[in-house]
């Protein structure tokens, strides 16, 4: 039952996007949350969970590191110019891992800050801007209530990102989880 749910979790997860991303840029991530730790709600300063910024560089680049958008967004985890010019970054080196990572920390950190911690907000700013949830926050009630901004893209958004940061904290175990379940199958073995 368990392999069941996980699989209709993950079915439509790109694995090899998810390994290459794991693989090529944990080291840069790991460095870069390190550099650029946030302010929590009780006032300590917190490291951001690296799988938190694959989720963002999967939803964002699929791992593509000079990705561009149509709106102008660039790099592995796709920032806009205005955005990079704020945080101090160069826009045009965000085709450089390290620059777009380091970038693209740097802006969580103060989502984070600016946000109290609270991750599904801090998205939400990261993609409909900085100030979105005040602006124009979903009116419904509910655990999401006033958390997103008003934006059908924004919405999509949060739960892509909130969904590959499940699956990022988990990555190591998911995998392991079904090599035994295909293990468990093709020996007709209950496990």
């Amino acid at each position: 039952m368990l392999f069941a749910v996980l699989f209709i979790f993950f079915s439509s997860v790109d694995m090899s996007a998810a390994k290459m991303i794991d693989a090529e840029y944990s080291g840069i991530i790991e460095e870069a949350v390190k550099k650029y730790p946030y302010i929590s709600a009780d006032g300590s300063r917190k490291i951001i969970d690296p799988a938190l910024i694959k989720a963002v560089i999967y939803v964002e680049s699929r791992g593509k590191p000079d990705a561009k958008s149509g709106a102008g967004a660039y790099g592995l985890t796709q920032i806009m110019p205005q955005t990079a010019k704020l945080l101090g970054c160069d826009y045009k080196t965000l085709n450089v891992p390290e620059n777009a990572v380091g970038c693209s920390v740097k802006f969580l950190a103060a989502l984070l800050t600016y946000n109290k911690g609270d991750i599904t907000k801090t998205l939400s700013g990261y993609n409909g801007g900085t100030y979105s949830t005040e602006t124009k926050p979903t009116e419904k009630n509910g655990r999401l209530a006033g958390k997103i901004y008003e934006n059908p893209e924004t919405k999509r958004y949060v739960v892509s990102v909130l969904r590959m940061f499940e699956f990022f904290k988990g990555f190591g175990k998911n995998e392991k989880m079904q090599v035994k379940s295909n293990i468990c199958l093709s020996l007709w073995k209950k496990c």
